[in-house]
Formats: structure tokens, sequence, C-alpha cells
């Protein structure tokens, strides 16, 4: 049972326009999923038709135009999660089954349930155990 509502977004809905109202102000929007990459992206216009945002990408437990600040700008949280906590990404497999587009309303404390937190599929090569001491100067004689 999901926890907090979500906007209802399927791959039927790919490329086509749809309105939906963000802090009870009207918008219209599209989620486009690019085939070949495998990601998806949405749009925004404002109720008049003005273009605010084109092809912004989806990340995982990310708010959606988070980087824009302006009254034209919605100030409802959007953001694609997984409840679950198991997804690390954004794709066309997962989006609208395990990830939903989610109106993420709880209190800023974060009261109400833990932020589902997924391993990332990102890897670090950096040793940070070893203390060898790498030496760059030459001992030849010349």
């Amino acid at each position: 049972m999901a926890l907090l509502d979500t906007l209802d977004v399927g791959e039927d809905d790919y490329g086509n326009l749809f309105d939906v109202v963000l802090g009870g102000r009207a918008y219209r929007m599209e989620i486009d999923l690019n085939k070949f990459a495998n990601f998806l992206t949405a749009s925004l216009w404002d109720a008049e038709g003005n273009a605010l945002v084109n092809g912004e990408k989806l990340v995982i437990n990310q708010r959606l135009f988070a980087s824009l600040n302006s009254n034209d700008y919605p100030i409802e949280d959007l953001v694609p999660m997984d409840e679950s906590g198991q997804e690390t990404e954004v794709n066309g497999d997962n989006f609208g089954d395990t990830v939903k587009l989610t109106f993420d309303d709880r209190p800023a404390n974060g009261a109400g349930f833990d932020t589902p937190v997924a391993e990332t599929n990102e890897t670090s090569n950096t040793d940070t155990d070893d203390d060898t001491d790498i030496d760059l100067e030459s001992d030849s004689d010349e």
C-alpha cells in the first residue's frame, strides 16, 4: 500500500500532454521516454501554454524542477520514488510499476515514515584503508 499520493502516469501517456494541478495551480505536463538510453524526461507548461521546463531527466528520489526558483514553478514536491527503496534509477521498465511520480507532502522534518534509501549503482575505486605510499622519485643515476 502506497503511503504517499502519486500522479498516475503510464506508458500510454508518454509523449502526450496532460493537465495537472500542483500547489493549487494548473499546469500542463508531458513525460517522454528516451527509448535508446532508457530514461524518462518531464516537460512543464503554465496554464497559458508558456514553456517552463523542457526535458528534465527523472532521477530516483530527486524532486522535479528543484533547481528552478521562480513564482512560475510548482511549490509542491513531485518526486520519482520507489517507496520500497529497491530501485536505483528511473527507466522505462520500472516507471509506473515500482517507481511512481509521487507527491512528497511529508512534513519538512521527515515525520510520517522513513525516506526510502536505495543502494546506488555508483562504485568507488578509492581504497581509503591503504596506507601505501608511492615513491615517484627515480632511483636511477643518469
